[in-house]
């Protein structure tokens, strides 16, 4: 069986040195967007069609080019972020790409799962090149994340979480700070834990096995599932929305002990039945929909499908058997990411819709995943 499982693996590779983008010209798209910011070091522009740059995306890029082996550009990336780090280790969920900020006037978002990827980010430059010049920037990052855990009692049994937010964001109709998300805590589990393994430090691994007490939490046993997160006041966990992040990411950011002891398989197969869209002729995957209704909006978002793609590849890893969404595989959902190819060489985020979170523009997200899924880069670990 595992012979039959390499095979697969290894004609799945073979199969896409035909189709895939090449790294360099991938990496280069990514080079193409950095600015250097007033204050010193790069930010990278998140899409064509505005100016932002958000620290999740200066995070994957950060990534993407260490495993590249491009110590100049992502050193450039980190030198940016670090001058913008406020004193208590946070950063804002995006800024200019002069180094301002929207933030904190349009509302005081730092949210936890962005800041948690600078500090992933961080660990990977660490681990990557062997360099500690971002080590205290890092621990700092990590200290901050720390001071927004909070105790929450869920099934009976008392964990704790990180809020997704430090204070409450006015235009939403939903208190943040109020609100743990599993994905959020997923990135923070990843960079306590793999800062704590590289730099031999008890105090993160421990918050890291905490952390996977409120992740686990949210798996539910009846469904095989994920759920989105809980609310940390009452501890109600969130069953009106099913996320397709949940569910990969959760995959790539356990071990494989955690991951052959639940039904992953159904949590990845949920994300086929419930997910999976044919949009504007390119076949992938959605990013949510009501837990017991169909989606409203259909439409392909690529770095969800880079996230499926990399998910579905571990699981094989994992369990030596292969996996296969209503027909497609590994190298047909990463063939039809390569269709949202646009002029600039980057990776589109989504195929068209009317949804004001997404857009058809070319993007460090879906570009920076693109790397991942097509040299089978799993983000959240080091190894």
């Amino acid at each position: 069986m595992l012979g039959r499982c390499l095979s697969l693996i290894i004609l799945w590779s073979l199969s896409l040195s035909a189709y895939a983008i090449p790294s360099a010209e991938v990496i280069t798209n990514l080079k193409e967007r950095m600015h250097p910011t007033i204050s010193g070091g790069y930010l990278i522009k998140s899409f064509t069609n505005h100016s932002q740059s958000y620290i999740y995306d200066q995070a994957l890029a950060i990534i993407a080019f260490s495993h590249h082996g491009d110590d100049k550009s992502a050193k450039k990336l980190l030198r940016g972020l670090n001058n913008l780090q406020k004193e208590d280790g946070s950063l804002y969920f995006s800024y200019y790409l002069d180094g301002k900020s929207p933030y904190p006037e349009e509302g005081d978002k730092r949210f936890a799962g962005a800041v948690a990827w600078v500090a992933m980010a961080a660990t990977t430059y660490q681990k990557i090149f062997k360099s500690d010049e971002f080590l205290n920037f890092n621990t700092l990052i990590l200290k901050y994340l720390a001071s927004q855990m909070r105790s929450v009692e869920i099934n009976g049994k008392k964990v704790s979480a990180i809020s997704f937010n430090p204070t409450d964001v006015t235009q939403t109709e939903w208190n943040e700070n109020d609100v743990a998300a599993l994905e959020h805590n997923l990135d923070a589990y990843s960079a306590f834990l793999h800062f704590s393994r590289l730099n031999d430090d008890k105090k993160t691994k421990a918050t890291a096995a905490d952390l996977k007490d409120f992740i686990l939490a949210m798996w539910d046993e009846s469904l095989s599932h994920f759920w989105s997160g809980a609310n940390l006041k009452t501890g109600v966990v969130n069953k009106d929305e099913f996320y397709l992040d949940n569910q990969t990411w959760s995959l790539l950011a356990l071990d494989a002990k955690t991951i052959k002891e639940l039904n992953t398989k159904n949590a990845l197969t949920m994300n086929c039945d419930g997910l999976l869209v044919e949009h504007e002729d390119v076949t992938g995957f959605m990013d949510t929909k009501p837990a017991r209704r169909p989606a409203k909006l259909k439409f392909v978002w690529s770095e969800g499908t880079a996230g499926q793609i990399l998910a579905m590849r571990k699981f094989t890893d994992i369990h030596s058997e292969s996996i296969s969404c209503k027909g497609q595989d590994f190298s047909t959902l990463l063939e039809n990411m390569i269709k949202m190819k646009k002029k600039d060489g980057g990776i589109a985020y989504s195929t068209s819709t009317t949804n004001p979170d997404f857009t058809t523009a070319s993007s460090v997200a879906g570009t920076a995943w693109y790397y991942f899924a097509a040299n089978n880069i799993n983000p959240f670990h080091l190894d």
